[in-house]
């Protein structure tokens, strides 16, 4: 993107007031802005006035402070000003180390206008090309921040995320995410990556105030060794760092804060600051929609824990059959080493996968004997029955493949549809398994629980025909190697602990 010359503001430092009226007319000419000052000292003054100066033109000699000592000013301050040396012939090798501490070009005296605007224009162009440059990247950043975030759901994984990306990008020696945990004022660290805190727990405890009070006060801090002392916490101590403190605020909610230190590197810019701004507020919108959704997901399993009680209020029997199933299928799963989704589905899909027998009458339901063909005809609906209550739940449309084909056969001679290994979902092979598990080795209205070795034998001669093989296998090795009374208590003492499971 060009930057038109109208939009430049300059300042032109030099003690020769005649020189400086011959540049403010040449360059206001070509439509720039333009500013003076008599010395260095007073060009910091015009630009504690205007913070939006883009480019110095400066002599070297000047009384009070000459143009070296304004140039280190100006980079010790972190401004983004791009600086032109104005130098007499004898002094070129100081314009030469000028540039070497950051100036943009110099300029040897005695010069004409147009040598004067033709070293202008570059510098301009320049900066142009640099601003672009950073703006195409800081957008690159963000996309892959974004991207980045967006695959997190759960507010652990957030704050990691967050936290590499932040490293990544700005590569410091060490950081800290704060969270504000409820309303309270106090901030905890939430992830802490790097050794400088460790190694001096007093300058954890110090940065954590100031973190606070960047949240308090919505005030981002920039400090090095030359301003440091300005805080009251640094005042009585060496500060051999550069930290950049950010706040984290959603519509004005006070989330977090994100701390970066460096040690004996190059000192943050004021261009850091606006983009880990950037960076923070993406992350601080990600974090309250993780709490958003983790509110909304416990709400669900309230409605889901509700269903699962309606069917146990009608089947004395099958109390507690369905969590057990639930958790047991989790279980397998982490065997499996199943994603966070694919377990969050299990779980759900366990509580609910009998849900359908809501609908089945109690003289069926409850029928101490082996139901007749017609009674159990009317017992295989469930599954369907089963589909329709849950499609009325949006949030719950990925469990009802799961929940409805759990009583299908890998020899395709199960129901509802009575279709083979390859069109049953993966997911609901496995409830089928712990689920005939849970039915064998629990008491029911027509039997005793079966011991666990009778349950294995009926899996594993099941295994390949109601059965998916591999999946009786590995659930018959996991619970010979944990001992089927150590899962047993497991699963008891933890009815509905989805969280402690995913």
């Amino acid at each position: 993107m060009e930057i038109k010359n109208e939009s430049i503001k300059i300042l032109v430092v030099d003690d020769e007031e005649s020189l400086r009226e011959i540049c403010k007319d040449a360059l206001r000419d070509e439509g720039y802005q333009v500013l003076q000052a008599e010395d260095g000292q007073n060009a910091l003054e015009v630009i504690a006035a205007n913070e939006d100066i883009d480019m110095i033109i400066s002599d070297l000699r000047m009384p009070v402070m000459n143009g070296l000592e304004l140039l280190e000013q100006i980079r010790n301050k972190k401004l983004d000003i791009d600086f032109l040396v104005m130098t007499g012939f004898a002094t070129i090798e100081t314009a030469v180390e000028c540039m070497k501490k950051g100036a943009a070009d110099y300029l040897p005296k005695p010069f004409n206008i147009n040598h004067l605007l033709v070293k202008v224009s570059k510098v301009v162009r320049d900066r142009s090309a640099r601003m672009d440059r950073a703006r195409l990247s800081n957008i690159v950043r963000m996309l892959n921040l974004s991207n980045a975030l967006n695959s997190q759901l759960d507010l652990k994984s957030i704050c990691y995320e967050f936290v590499l990306q932040v490293q990544r990008n700005f590569l410091p020696d060490s950081a800290v995410l704060f969270m504000r945990r409820d309303d309270r004022t106090a901030l905890t660290k939430s992830v802490v990556r790097g050794r400088l805190f460790r190694e001096d727990p007093d300058l954890f405890s110090k940065v954590q105030k100031l973190a606070e009070e960047s949240l308090e006060k919505n005030k981002s801090f920039l400090l090095d060794p030359s301003n440091a002392s300005d805080e009251p916490v640094f005042s009585d101590q060496e500060f051999p760092y550069s930290m950049l403190i950010v706040p984290l605020l959603s519509q004005m909610k006070k989330v977090g804060a994100i701390v970066l230190l460096r040690k004996d590197k190059k000192f943050f810019t004021t261009d850091e600051v606006q983009l880990l701004s950037v960076f923070a507020a993406h992350v601080a919108t990600a974090i309250q929609n993780a709490k958003m959704y983790s509110r909304i997901r416990d709400q669900n399993i309230n409605i889901i824990r509700s269903y699962a009680k309606a069917v146990e209020a009608k089947d004395y029997y099958t109390k507690g059959h369905s969590e057990r199933v639930a958790l047991y299928a989790v279980k397998l799963g982490g065997f499996l080493r199943l994603d966070s989704e694919e377990m969050d589905l299990l779980y759900t899909a366990g509580v609910l996968h009998d849900i359908g027998k809501i609908g089945i009458p109690d003289h069926i339901l409850n029928k101490p004997s082996k139901l007749d063909d017609e009674e159990f005809e009317v017992m295989k609906s469930h599954p369907a029955i089963a589909r329709d209550i849950l499609s009325q739940v949006w949030s719950l449309k990925e469990i009802l493949p799961i929940v409805y084909h759990h009583h299908e056969r890998i020899d395709g001679k199960g129901y509802p549809e009575g279709i083979g290994d390859g069109q049953v979902p993966f997911l609901a092979k496995v409830i089928s398994v712990v689920d005939a598990f849970e039915a064998m080795t629990s008491d029911r209205a027509y039997r005793k629980a079966l011991p666990w070795e009778k349950a294995r034998d009926i899996l594993l001669s099941g295994s390949g025909s109601q059965w998916e093989t591999d999946l009786v296998e590995k659930w018959v090795k996991l619970v010979s190697d944990e001992g089927f009374e150590s899962i047993q208590q497991d699963i008891d003492v933890k009815p509905f602990k989805l969280m402690d499971k995913l």
